[in-house]
């Protein structure tokens, strides 16, 4: 029973049925954009802002992952270092997969100009009706603005932000690497990319497969694919190849009794074996020159 409770609260309610979505136009480029994911997130938008609902485990993570994208980006010396409640100041930055806005919201209350965007319309109206509530927010007015897009289609149109937060989505892409690669592009020299994700580990496979969907049916077959997890030495690589340079990885934990995720130091055993979150920043166009620096993790993944 204390095993079932733990499950229960880390993967939420069931996932309910809901009316499939209706596309709204979108001019998609060529995309790593997962058609059968998006019909997924997009089946659920309602709930993104119920905090006991099919998104409630986000909802508990928020303020670690927001906790560390502050301290990474004061870490470097971006933002307005002089101001405690507004430390992002002066910063724009994209909140790539946004759903329904949870981390952008965050993210401008701090400060920041923040472009959401999401490929799934139902998201974006969600997040646009939920912002709208609060005046201090200023949707649409220079703070924070939605966007019915994809990373790739922002790229072609040239944007760039001081640093792009990829959080909880790279699972849900058809191609990890190249939406890295994708993701690069839209940051400036010397910003930052965030990413977070689960690992590709026969414990993540235990806990979201066997046990949440196949087991106890909390959520339906198909919900996780095990195969699309990125583990972190892939992440790494990844991001190498994209010109970024690794900055930290930690991973993060989920604790049951205060309902509240945590992050973990260090790579001790289990560190990463779940979920982690990597911050790197994009090199300058003369790095950007030199050689790939070695990749020692490379070939590492068996070990894991």
């Amino acid at each position: 029973m204390h095993h079932q409770r733990m499950l229960t609260r880390l993967f939420g309610r069931r996932l309910t049925h809901r009316k499939p979505p209706q596309y709204g136009s979108i001019r998609f480029v060529t995309s790593t954009v997962d058609q059968a994911e998006i019909a997924k997130f997009a089946r659920a938008a309602d709930d993104w802002w119920n905090p006991g609902g099919e998104f409630a485990m986000l909802h508990r993570m928020n303020p670690a992952r927001v906790g560390y994208v502050r301290d990474m980006l004061e870490h470097v010396g971006k933002g307005d270092g002089t101001s405690a409640a507004k430390p992002f100041t002066g910063l724009r930055l994209l909140d790539i997969g946004c759903g329904g806005g949870l981390l952008s919201e965050a993210l401008v209350r701090l400060g920041a100009t923040v472009v959401g965007a999401d490929a799934a319309a139902e998201n974006i109206h969600m997040a646009r009706i939920h912002a709208a509530q609060d005046p201090a927010l200023q949707l649409g007015r220079g703070s924070l603005e939605y966007r019915h897009t994809t990373a790739e289609q922002l790229a072609e149109d040239g944007e760039k932000f001081d640093a792009v937060c990829a959080l909880e989505i790279i699972e849900h892409v058809v191609d990890a690497q190249e939406f890295i690669r994708v993701c690069s592009q839209l940051v400036k020299p010397n910003g930052l990319i965030f990413c977070s994700t689960i690992s590709r580990t026969p414990t993540s496979y235990l806990f979201t497969i066997l046990l949440a969907e196949h087991l106890l049916r909390w959520v339906p077959p198909g919900t996780h694919e095990h195969a699309k997890y990125v583990t972190p030495e892939e992440m790494q690589r990844f991001l190498t190849g994209a010109r970024c340079e690794l900055l930290d990885i930690k991973g993060m934990s989920f604790n049951p009794v205060s309902n509240q995720w945590s992050l973990l130091s260090g790579r001790g055993l289990g560190d990463l074996q779940m979920n982690y979150i990597v911050s790197a920043r994009k090199m300058e166009a003369e790095e950007q020159g030199r050689p790939d620096p070695v990749d020692s993790s490379e070939g590492q993944e068996g070990t894991r």
